[in-house]
């Protein structure tokens, strides 16, 4: 069985951009698309599909994982069963809301690791990206705060990467946390 390394953390943390690296540089792992409910940016690897598209694949039993945040629908595909199957390390940008059900999902093979950037970055990130205004931004930023203290009482052991630097540096932490994982 293989590991499915689970990205979570704030939005404009750069988990996007950490994923595009790790496929650069591990073509060996594989990196889950998400289908979603909105039009994706180009370094997202989402599929975008519409409310009715996403419905019919998630009553066919096409998405092995789901759930519902900032007024969108997200899933998972269940060809990430049978990459887990095979003994591949597959890559997802998760989300904290699913992460109940994803750890009844895939059980061990599931390693959680939070992604976290200080909190200037993250303002400067998600202004650049342009999708929310400053009230929106601030208020994510709070309940970035607040997810991380949730993380740190209910996961004490989880791993972290630090991703508010040098995308090498992260891309580094990633591997390293990989690498361990897999002598488990």
């Amino acid at each position: 069985m293989g590991r499915l390394i689970y990205l979570i953390g704030a939005s404009g943390v750069g988990k996007d951009s950490l994923l595009q690296a790790a496929r650069r540089a591990h073509p060996e792992w594989l990196i889950a698309h998400r289908y979603l409910t909105r039009e994706s940016g180009v370094d997202e690897g989402c599929i975008a599909l519409s409310d009715a598209e996403f419905a019919v694949r998630r009553e066919a039993g096409l998405l092995c994982l789901d759930w519902h945040a900032h007024n969108l629908n997200y899933g998972i595909g269940v060809e990430v069963e049978a990459w887990l199957a095979s003994g591949t390390t597959v890559l997802l940008n998760g989300s904290r809301r699913a992460l109940p059900k994803a750890q009844q999902r895939f059980g061990n093979a599931l390693v959680p690791v939070l992604v976290i950037a200080p909190a200037d970055v993250l303002r400067r990130r998600l202004v650049a990206r342009g999708r929310e205004s400053p009230e929106d931004i601030e208020r994510r930023l709070e309940r970035h705060r607040e997810v991380e203290r949730e993380l740190k009482e209910s996961f004490p052991g989880l791993a972290r990467v630090d991703n508010g630097g040098k995308l090498s540096d992260s891309l580094a932490a990633l591997t390293a946390v990989i690498e361990e994982c897999s002598t488990c």
